[in-house]
């Protein structure tokens, strides 16, 4: 398994946060939709991080856990090869061939600056889709153009993280590693946190709640 000495040594550590509102005993696989997001793209992943304040900005509660080390880890910026047939698989897909994100080098520096995670595009085919997802969810749910659009763009995000995810897990792997962008952690500047999605049960030892 090709990972990073760092990766390594924060395995079977429990170094690893996730942010959410509710407490819980057990990690289910995939996680129980929040309430109020059924209008969003469910994941089939748990998600965590390495920086506790990161993982607080998505929820007051925070869970503390390890990541066996016998887990079969993608490391993004280790394992070319594997992270190079995630890119492919996505390339395939009739929406995310349309963006930046699946492009060769896009994607592999993404890894590191965590921008792989957010949909990019300059596509005209992909934004008049996004457009008319748009007008259809306003239509449909009563929402004002500008909140629809919102939940379109933020649905397409996890969209494209979940093929990522799907896409891993296909590929045998129990989790996958990267970086995600925090805007929020610094008011001056960006900063490209550790994300791991742990795509298998098992993996994760029982919440510790902080």
């Amino acid at each position: 398994m090709k990972i990073s000495n760092e990766l390594k040594e924060k395995l079977d550590s429990p170094c690893w946060f996730h942010g959410t509102e509710q407490a819980f005993d057990t990690w289910l696989i995939p996680p129980p939709p929040k309430p109020g997001e059924n209008l969003l793209v469910p994941h089939t992943a748990i998600f965590f991080t390495s920086d506790h304040d990161f993982a607080k900005g998505a929820g007051n509660k925070v869970a503390k856990v390890s990541i066996s080390s016998s887990s079969r880890i993608l490391d993004t910026m280790e394992n070319y090869e594997a992270s190079e047939k995630v890119r492919l698989a996505l390339s395939q897909h009739e929406i995310a061939s349309r963006t930046q994100n699946v492009q060769h080098d896009f994607w592999h520096e993404g890894w590191k600056t965590g921008d792989v995670l957010r949909m990019t595009y300059s596509d005209p085919v992909l934004e008049n889709h996004l457009q008319q997802m748009t007008v259809n969810l306003s239509q449909q749910s009563g929402l004002p153009r500008d909140a629809a659009s919102v939940v379109v763009q933020h649905n397409s995000a996890r969209g494209l993280i979940e093929l990522i995810c799907t896409s891993a897990k296909r590929l045998g792997f129990d989790a996958i590693f990267g970086h995600e962008v925090d805007r929020h952690s610094s008011k001056d500047k960006v900063i490209a946190q550790p994300w791991m999605a742990v795509l298998s049960k098992g993996v994760v030892s029982k919440p510790e709640w902080a």
